[in-house]
Formats: structure tokens, C-alpha cells, sequence
């Protein structure tokens, strides 16, 4: 019990501290783990080159207690986190960002797959797979484990690169909708007080008058 309790308040921790990198409140981060063994920090550095050079993935440090040294990346339409660890890379990125679930997370995912592909003698990844976690409504820690290798299958970075520019739209659509309809509900809820009010001044104007007849 004591072990799982300090896990639970070591993701919370981290999911508190990336919450603030990322903009969100700490139940709207996931964190994607792969379990894999890497021979080196310095391959997480040579993936970041990669993906600048190859995919214009934009990264720097970030600060923080992240459980291992942290990056904040972007395409320039969504951002996530990724982490080192000896145990394999993480990625901390916001559920409900359409650009970074179907564009930036699986550009990352399939990059490093390909980027370990040409530069390891082999694969590493135990049983376990893929690790899901994120904090529920009430704080409370969530973990789910997939076992689906194909998730991480190569792609090529032009394919992910239309990806990302179809997910640009997207985002760019629904933010207007999203605008378009708080517009459109407080011009609803203007609308319903001036109503309100205009229901109320007739019984007022009439009980005005007849308390004036009942003083004459």
C-alpha cells in the first residue's frame, strides 16, 4: 500500500508540474510510457535532431520534477512533453488536443520507432508494452497497459507531415466553433434577461398604481 501511495503522489506530481508546461489542468495530461531498455540518454538527443531536421519539430528543456529530464516539443499548432528514461521514452500530452492525438503523438511514437530501428542492434520492449496513466475527476490514479506492437508501425515523415497539417485544420475549425457557440449563448443569455426584465416592469407599473388608488 505505502509504495503504491508514493506513486500515486509521484504521478501527481508530475502530472501537476507538466499541467503548468502545458497550459492544462493536471486531469487533462496523459502520460504514454513505452517499456523498453535504452543504452543511452544520448539517443533521446539524437531523436530530437532527427525530428528538427527531418520533421521541423521545434524542442527545448523544461524545468520541473518530470521523473527524468524533460522536453517540450512542438509543430506549431500543438505541444507536448516527452521524458527520458532508462526504461524507455514518455510522453505527457493534453487528451483533448485533436493535433497532438492524431498528428504530433504518433509522429513521435513512429519517429523513434524508425530512429531506434536504424540505430540499435534490436528492439527491446518487454511484454508490458505500452503504459497509459492520467489522473481521474476526483485525483485518483488511472493505468491501463496495451500490448499492441503495431501502434508504434513506421511512417514516413512527409505522410505525417499531411497528418498534421489535416489536424491544423481541424483544431483551427473546432476553436471557431467552440467561439461560435459561447458567442452564440451569451447572446442567448442577454437576450433572456432583457426578456426577464421587460416581464417584470408591467406587474411593477401595476402595482404602482394601485397602490396610488388605494392612498387617493
Amino acid at each position: 500500500m505505502g509504495t503504491l501511495n508514493y506513486r500515486a503522489k509521484a504521478f501527481k506530481k508530475k502530472f501537476s508540474n507538466a499541467s503548468h508546461q502545458l497550459g492544462v489542468r493536471p486531469n487533462e495530461v496523459v502520460s504514454l510510457k513505452l517499456r523498453e531498455n535504452v543504452s543511452s540518454y544520448a539517443e533521446y538527443r539524437e531523436f530530437l535532431r532527427a525530428l528538427e531536421h527531418e520533421a521541423g519539430v521545434r524542442w527545448s528543456a523544461v524545468d520541473g520534477d518530470l521523473q527524468g529530464q524533460g522536453y517540450i516539443l512542438s509543430d506549431g499548432n500543438s505541444r507536448v512533453i516527452i521524458v527520458e528514461h532508462e526504461t524507455g521514452l514518455e510522453i505527457l500530452y493534453i487528451a483533448g488536443s485533436i493535433a497532438s492525438v492524431i498528428s504530433l503523438v504518433p509522429l513521435i511514437l513512429q519517429g523513434w520507432h524508425a530512429f531506434r530501428g536504424r540505430h540499435s542492434g534490436r528492439r527491446d520492449f518487454d511484454d508490458r508494452g505500452l503504459e497509459i496513466r492520467r489522473l481521474d475527476e476526483q485525483g485518483h490514479l488511472s493505468e491501463d497497459r496495451l500490448h499492441d506492437a503495431m501502434a508504434l508501425t513506421p511512417m514516413s515523415f512527409s505522410v505525417n507531415n499531411a497528418v498534421a497539417s489535416a489536424a491544423k485544420t481541424m483544431e483551427c475549425d473546432l476553436h471557431q466553433l467552440r467561439d461560435q457557440v459561447r458567442s452564440l449563448t451569451h447572446r442567448v443569455e442577454v437576450l433572456e434577461k432583457r426578456m426577464a426584465t421587460k416581464k417584470r416592469k408591467p406587474g411593477t407599473g401595476k402595482k404602482c398604481a394601485a397602490k396610488k388608488s388605494s392612498q387617493s
